[in-house]
């Protein structure tokens, strides 16, 4: 309604400084006056049309009242020097109420005018299982894909995939090691210093020796890269399978080896050296980031020719602007923070708009058992994965707790919590709502009321669900300004006061009424849409909605 009346308002405002022979621009707010007596919009219109209209503000105000009143059902007032109070007509509720029920796109915004984004996000080395700080990053990076999906944007959610540098050839000797050691010849093959000490490794060298008995017999670059081939399938297929049990999928998964391979890396070089801002020193190549903010110039090409990991990253990035992506959004952990700003100032040598890339930082989870944290690390194999906590809490509490906080914000993830069945949990508290909700038209049946949706729904809305039917129509500017900052976080927030106000609202008023049939059909219609925002809500934060619990 808002947009609605602030559409309707300014095409009035430009219609009246037409006719005042006026060729200005005015602006205006629509606000929602904090008592409630003050109406449901307050309006300043009148006020900033004074200086061009050469009138007093209150008939001014007067003027634009009989202007709306020719559009929509309104009750105006003008309150102080010229403000416009407005109450919308009880019928635009009841309208609102059905829209909601009907119109699967009712929620939707146009923020994204159909621009295509890429939303990339996991990226998690295939190195080893998903932990619970990756965990994190995709909840967040699939609810922030849903969002835009919502508002508009052509979205494409992609995983990269680092199978290439250093971390992948400690991969190889580290499956390589194993395999010696389970042949017994251990002492001939010493496991890498900074390899990967997980039991997951020793499994993939088992299963590699199904195939390879022979592999310390062979050639040792060969051995190596028939190790790396068997533990990069094997742990992105486990990757793939958590992620596909987290209610997370991708529409493209990119692999760095394919920079080199397609040469992409070197093109993307001498479009950097086309900015000048590209030069040699001490044998290395740099890139002047200095100039453009950065705290310190950073190394394209080190002196030993080989590139840094900031190059190949830089190539990705402009291939994806080469795909036609125009709005990038990067979910990176937390130790990412000094990577952005250089990120910012490649692209803008390559002459794109720093508008155009938005990185975002997902800090780090502690995760609360019995009251105490659980600690974790990735080398040494004491990680907790996330199939783990999927297994101990299930997808909606994960979906639902990760994304409960904003994602640059530690947080503790307490599972005893997750797990309880009480209104302490935020997730079960909310669908419990939904559920209800349900139970309420189930009951309605067995009471032999014949519910008929919609009808007494103007009888039957009042004050109170004025109020419930506000927020439920406040969803749609929370997801907008979700969409707008990258936040789903608002989402789940809103969520719980929707769901605070629909439970207080059923233990404060007869739902079901035999002898007023009228009103128990609009109430329980009023019921069933606040039903289909929480399910609007918790799809974009990936959590079903139960019928019953």
């Amino acid at each position: 309604m808002k947009e609605n009346l602030t559409n309707i308002i300014d095409e009035i405002i430009k219609g009246m400084l037409k006719d005042a022979g006026v060729n200005e621009e005015v602006t205006f707010s629509l606000v929602i006056p904090e008592k409630e007596e003050h109406g449901d919009f307050a309006c300043n219109a009148a006020m900033q049309l004074v200086k061009h209209l050469k009138k007093n503000p209150k008939i001014i105000a007067e003027d634009i009242i009989n202007k709306l009143n020719e559009k929509l059902k309104l009750d105006c007032t003008i309150a102080g020097p010229g403000f416009i109070n407005i109450k919308i007509d009880v019928s635009w509720y009841a309208e609102t109420v059905m829209n909601i029920i009907n119109n699967e796109k009712y929620f939707h915004n146009n923020i994204g005018g159909g621009k295509k984004a890429m939303v990339e996000f996991v990226s998690a080395n295939p190195t080893g299982p998903l932990h619970i700080g990756h965990g994190r990053g995709a909840a967040y990076g699939d609810s922030v894909a849903r969002l835009l999906e919502m508002s508009g944007y052509d979205v494409l959610r992609e995983y990269y995939v680092n199978d290439a540098g250093n971390q992948m050839n400690n991969l190889a000797l580290s499956v390589y090691a194993r395999a010696a050691e389970i042949l017994g010849k251990g002492s001939e093959v010493p496991f890498p210093e900074a390899g990967y000490h997980g039991d997951y490794i020793i499994d993939i060298a088992k299963e590699l020796l199904t195939t390879h008995a022979n592999i310390l017999e062979i050639d040792r670059k060969e051995a190596l890269e028939i190790c790396l081939g068997k533990a990069v399938q094997t742990i992105q297929a486990d990757i793939d399978n958590d992620l596909k049990e987290f209610r997370v999928t991708f529409h493209n998964y990119f692999s760095e080896k394919s920079l080199y391979k397609n040469k992409l890396v070197e093109s993307t070089l001498k479009e950097l050296e086309k900015s000048g801002k590209v030069f040699e020193q001490d044998g290395a190549l740099w890139l002047k980031t200095t100039d453009m903010g950065d705290d310190k110039d950073r190394v394209l090409r080190k002196s030993t020719g080989e590139y840094t990991y900031f190059t190949p990253d830089i190539a990705y990035h402009q291939n994806k602007y080469d795909r036609g992506f125009e709005y990038l959004i990067d979910i990176l952990g937390a130790d990412h923070h000094g990577y952005i700003k250089r990120m910012q100032c490649a692209l803008e040598c390559l002459n794109h708009k720093t508008e155009s890339f938005k990185a975002t930082l997902i800090q780090m989870v502690n995760l609360i058992q019995n009251g105490e944290k659980i600690s974790m690390s990735t080398r040494s194999g004491e990680f907790i994965p996330l199939s783990w906590l999927i297994n101990e809490v299930g997808v909606d509490a994960a979906r639902f707790f990760y994304n409960m906080r904003s994602h640059d914000a530690q947080f503790d993830f307490d599972i005893d919590l997750a797990k309880s069945k009480s209104n302490d949990n935020p997730v079960y508290y909310i669908q419990y709502a939904h559920a209800r909700v349900n139970s309420l038209i189930e009951n309605a049946n067995e009471k032999g009321i014949d519910y008929k949706q919609g009808q007494g729904l103007e009888k039957a809305i009042g004050s109170e669900e004025i109020k419930l039917i506000k927020n439920m129509v406040k969803l749609k500017y929370v997801i907008e300004l979700s969409a707008q900052y990258l936040e789903p976080h608002k989402v789940s927030y809103h969520l719980q006061e929707l769901a605070a106000s629909f439970h207080s609202y059923y233990y404060n008023n007869k739902i079901l009424n035999n002898e007023d049939v009228d009103t128990t059909c609009g109430r329980l219609t009023i019921c069933e849409a606040v039903a289909v925002t929480i399910k609007q809500g918790l799809d974009i934060l990936g959590v079903s909605a139960p019928k019953r619990m």
